[in-house]
């Protein structure tokens, strides 16, 4: 082990800026691995016991509100909520004395249907009851919560971008009742709920229906049949459905990004392949430069086998001390200090164990690919031929 070491700080320089190289490649690639779990944070949270209930055509269209009692009656079916999108902007008063404009995702729906269908929200007793007691109330998520400096007590107003109020006006306004929080790392947090009745007796447009219809069936394997069994219902009619479960319809969206995550995982490879020739340079380097020494450890007793550690020890060492120098950093900033580079388009950003485990697998497996060949040359090296070359 003293021998490893000692090789490795023969030329402190080289093995110093291989680590970094390493470590910086796999850095990126954490970094890869979080992006593309934050476009896939919808699919990761759903459950499968959840259905989506849509309009056949699109999205964009609504339901009747006559729906939710008939989906209701299906078997299986233990919950029904309703929901519309909001589409809205805070409006905040920023420090030059201009408004200060943040997205985020709102939902008009009847809050306690939405609650027992959504268990991992996690909302205190007390604000739980104040916030089904006030029709101008709202629910906020813990992080939309923070980026807004809003409290429970405090006053919201947003301007949506598609609902006016009967007077035109397209400004909202409402109480923050209660904040929620999840143990579920992928939960989003940066959602906002508020009462159904109200948004629907003061829309300007659109009363009677809603955009889609959330779902809570008692058997999971039961799902499809169930989702048949529902559109069934609403066959031949003006408005007719199309119910998924709720990770296809979350995949919809991901969809909509094409090839980008191909494009993603592309990076990724070329990140990787990269390494591993950096890596490999090194030891064939340091391999060359220890011919003779090599042949005088033979020669002195060293087996084919202890060079062939040494060699591929040396290999594996540079690079998980390179995992170490890029995991670290990319844990501590993405899941300790929680920096999000863009928190309006990525709700959750975070490294997930699975990913870490991933890169410190690929640190593993460069150092034994980048090590073998060296290593295999050292061990049949002939001690004669070493000392001769000299």
């Amino acid at each position: 082990m003293r021998l490893l070491f000692f090789n490795l700080l023969r030329k402190p320089l080289r093995t110093g800026l291989t680590v970094f190289g390493v470590g910086v490649a796999l850095l990126l690639f954490c970094f890869l691995e979080t992006v593309l779990v934050a476009f896939n944070v919808g699919v990761t949270m759903s459950d499968a016991s959840r259905l989506v209930v849509q309009h056949k055509e699109s999205i964009v269209f609504q339901l009747p509100m006559s729906y939710r009692s008939r989906i209701e009656q299906v078997e299986g079916v233990t919950g029904v909520a309703g929901a519309s999108w909001f589409g809205a902007l805070s409006q905040e008063p920023a420090s030059n004395g201009a408004t200060r404009e943040e997205f985020f995702a709102q939902f008009a729906t009847d809050i306690e249907r939405y609650l027992a269908i959504y268990p991992e929200l996690t909302i205190p007793v007390e604000q739980r009851r104040n916030l089904l007691g006030d029709q101008m109330g709202c629910l906020l998520g813990a992080k939309i919560a923070e980026r807004l400096g809003k409290k429970v007590g405090d006053r919201l107003v947003l301007r949506s971008t598609i609902w006016t109020q009967k007077n035109g006006s397209p400004i909202w306004e409402f109480n923050v009742r209660a904040i929620y929080t999840t143990d579920s790392p992928t939960f989003d947090q940066t959602i906002m709920l508020f009462p159904w009745k109200r948004f629907d007796e003061a829309r300007q447009f659109g009363g009677g229906s809603a955009g889609l219809y959330l779902a809570k069936v008692a058997d999971a394997n039961r799902s499809a049949a169930i989702a048949a069994r529902i559109d069934a219902l609403f066959e031949n009619s003006p408005h007719e459905t199309r119910t998924m479960t709720e990770k296809a319809f979350n995949l919809q969206f991901v969809g909509m990004m094409g090839s980008f995550q191909l494009l993603l995982r592309s990076i990724g490879s070329a990140i990787v392949l990269t390494m591993l020739l950096v890596s490999a340079n090194t030891m064939m380097m340091s391999a060359r430069e220890r011919t003779r020494e090599m042949g005088i450890l033979k020669a002195i007793g060293f087996s084919d086998g202890h060079v062939f550690l040494l060699l591929i020890g040396e290999a594996l060492t540079i690079s998980l001390f390179g995992a170490l120098a890029g995991i670290g950093p990319a844990w501590l900033v993405a899941n300790v200090l929680h920096f999000n580079p863009k928190p309006d388009f990525f709700p959750v950003f975070y490294l997930p164990n699975e990913s870490m485990l991933a890169a410190a697998g690929l640190a593993a497996l460069t150092g034994f690919a980048s090590g073998i060949v060296p290593a295999v040359a050292g061990m049949r090296l002939k001690a004669t031929e070493a000392l001769r070359s000299v």
